[in-house]
């Protein structure tokens, strides 16, 4: 009676292993097949995106671009590298500026307002690139394009904020700033002491700009050598 009844002690134990051992068996199985969906997924959005373009910054973006440009890479490039990369994106820099101005002006035209993204897409001839600049001076640059459009009588003083602004904007990025900007979009009107500035105020690009259902997203095209602002019939 009692080997028997050890017996079947010995026969639940072994029931109990041999579940235990199927349990195990099929929790592998389970995470292994999860791995493997895991991989396949991320190998087939891999395929679908394709190969990333490089846009001459290293694949830089956005807030990630400006801060390298400011000096503030992670890691940090050297002194060399950083001369070069600020060489290059000093046109993304002008570009970004001369849209924003743009943007203001052409909705002073229009009769409509908004307020600007930070983001801008400026299209160079490798690729677009994501450009960014902060949110202060990204108003900054679009209400001097607004005001100057609706009260060219006023030019002298918004010339004065530009500069700042402006300025400011290269100081960070430690980039000879070259012409103000104030010469740049308004052919220096705010010096004409005496003459109309309605007359030699000028705005808004004749060649491509942005759509303002954009947001102010995409390129502007500006170039420094053929902006110029007209005022605002009221």
């Amino acid at each position: 009676m009692d080997n028997l009844f050890i017996y079947l002690i010995i026969l639940v134990i072994l029931a109990i292993v041999v579940v235990l051992i199927y349990l195990v068996d099929k929790v592998n199985a389970i995470e292994g097949r999860g791995t493997v969906g895991e991989l396949a997924s991320q190998a087939a959005a891999l395929i679908t995106s394709g190969p990333s373009l490089d846009n001459g910054f290293n694949g830089l973006s956005g807030k990630k671009l400006w801060d390298t440009a400011c000096g503030k890479a992670e890691p940090p490039l050297g002194i060399p590298e950083l001369e070069s990369f600020r060489i290059r994106y000093e046109p993304i820099l002008n570009k970004h500026i001369l849209g924003l101005i743009e943007d203001g002006g052409h909705d002073a035209a229009g009769g409509t307002t908004r307020s600007p993204q930070a983001t801008r897409n400026i299209s160079t001839l490798r690729a677009n690139v994501e450009s960014w600049l902060p949110p202060q001076h990204v108003s900054a640059l679009y209400k001097a394009g607004y005001e100057a459009a609706s009260n060219p009588a006023e030019i002298p003083r918004i010339a004065q904020g530009l500069d700042e602004t402006c300025t400011t904007l290269y100081a960070r990025c430690d980039i000879d700033i070259g012409l103000p900007y104030s010469q740049r979009v308004f052919n220096d009107a705010s010096s004409n002491n005496g003459v109309d500035s309605g007359a030699s105020a000028a705005m808004l690009l004749e060649g491509p700009h942005a759509d303002p259902a954009q947001n102010g997203v995409a390129d502007a095209g500006a170039q420094a050598g053929d902006f110029e602002v007209d005022p605002v019939s009221r």
